[in-house]
């Protein structure tokens, strides 16, 4: 499942489940320096890759920082949730980067009143 929901719409919230390699999901038209989340859940194996863009078209790796450390990471191999402050971003996605087996939920968030 890919699935893409807009900030600009008045949803500030993306939610859903990937199955297979390369599979996303995106939350575009980010409100701009608002704070960013992201939260992985489920019983699944691989690796979820966290991925940003200015332009609505090409995506680059993004690093956030997980909630449970300091050190910022662009993957994740296991449950838990990551931040980030957005400086003008246009998107924000988990990526199934490497499917092993299993259902990861991703849960996007962006909130305009973080600083």
């Amino acid at each position: 499942m890919t699935t893409t929901l807009s900030a600009r719409t008045g949803l500030n919230y993306a939610q859903g489940t990937v199955t297979a390699t390369d599979e996303t999901i995106t939350l575009t038209k980010l409100l701009v320096h608002g704070g960013l989340a992201i939260q992985l859940s489920g019983t699944w194996s691989g690796t979820i890759t966290f991925e940003t863009t200015v332009d609505g078209t090409n995506w680059v790796a993004f690093n956030m920082t997980p909630s449970n450390s300091g050190t910022d990471a662009s993957t994740a191999t296991a449950n838990g949730a990551w931040s980030k402050l957005n400086g003008g971003y246009a998107g924000l996605r988990g990526r199934f980067s490497t499917a092993s087996s299993g259902t990861p939920t991703i849960a996007i968030r962006c909130n305009p009143n973080s600083k």
